[in-house]
């Protein structure tokens, strides 16, 4: 069954890197794209003059209004460069809420790192993977990713979070050609139940026909996410898939610090689930 894959498009010049990556994915596994801009709306602010506040918004909708038209126009063409096929949503609302919104209704979506210099009003990829209840695959800002799932480490802690990313990543996992179960700190038993390790997983892995490897370690002080990004390096992974722990305060989405870490420093494309 073809995956339905929602594509965040930013800006213009952030299509041919996604777009790729998008198509790497396409080799991997049948499915159905669909590219979605959202305009995202002024945040409220007192104003004196609502004259100039009105003028200003609607300065800001123009703007969005005409990068939206580009981005579409640049959509469809490296679509067709790339041979792929997709449908585009334009939809002028806030831009997190939509894009949680339209999430829920696809198999994964794929959107960007934030950029230390990004505008204001930017997407909240923390609260997309906390409360879309869909995987969500993160770009890095930085870099150039023509392959994805070829070397795939699964950042593994025995939690919902992780066997959800596990099993939402399985249509990649299983056409890898290589895959790490890396586990961090392994927990204790809780209540005499014993903690699934890692070598669990690899042996849950086998019997569906899928060759991976254990890797156990300590942090000992070094930052999880410092250690799941050092082990992609060395092993060249192209993916990692990992369980993003968090909750919301007040209607504010809050990731746990493995997974804050991740989305600030990631070098390579991530996978999370929640």
């Amino acid at each position: 069954m073809p995956q339905d894959v929602l594509v965040v498009i930013d800006t213009v010049a952030s299509i041919p890197r996604r777009l790729k990556l998008v198509a790497a994915l396409a080799k991997q596994a049948d499915i159905r794209i669909t590219g979605a801009f959202v305009t995202g709306l002024p945040g409220s602010a007192a104003f004196a003059d609502l004259q100039g506040w009105a003028v200003m918004v609607d300065a800001y909708m123009t703007s969005q209004r005409d990068e939206a038209a580009k981005a579409e126009a640049a959509f469809r063409s490296e679509m067709g460069q790339l041979k792929l096929a997709g449908e585009w949503l334009f939809r002028e609302a806030d831009l997190t809420e939509s894009v949680t919104t339209l999430a829920r209704l696809h198999d994964l979506v794929v959107l960007g790192q934030p950029e230390p210099s990004e505008p204001v009003i930017a997407l909240r990829p923390e609260e997309v993977v906390l409360a879309a209840g869909r995987p969500v695959l993160v770009i890095p800002y930085a870099g150039d990713f023509s392959e994805i799932g070829r070397h795939v480490i699964v950042a593994w802690s025995g939690t919902r979070e992780s066997a959800r990313a596990l099993h939402d990543a399985m249509f990649l996992i299983e056409r890898a050609e290589t895959v790490t179960i890396l586990e961090v700190d392994r927990p204790g038993s809780d209540g005499g139940a014993a903690d699934l390790s890692a070598a669990d997983v690899v042996a849950a892995l086998k019997r569906r026909g899928i060759t991976a490897k254990a890797e156990a370690t300590v942090s000992d002080g070094t930052p999880v996410a410092d250690i799941i990004l050092s082990l992609a390096a060395d092993l060249s992974a192209d993916l990692v898939v990992m369980g993003a722990w968090g909750h919301s305060r007040l209607r504010e989405f809050v990731l746990g610090g493995v997974s804050r870490g991740i989305l600030k420093e990631m070098t390579v494309p991530v996978l999370m689930s929640h």
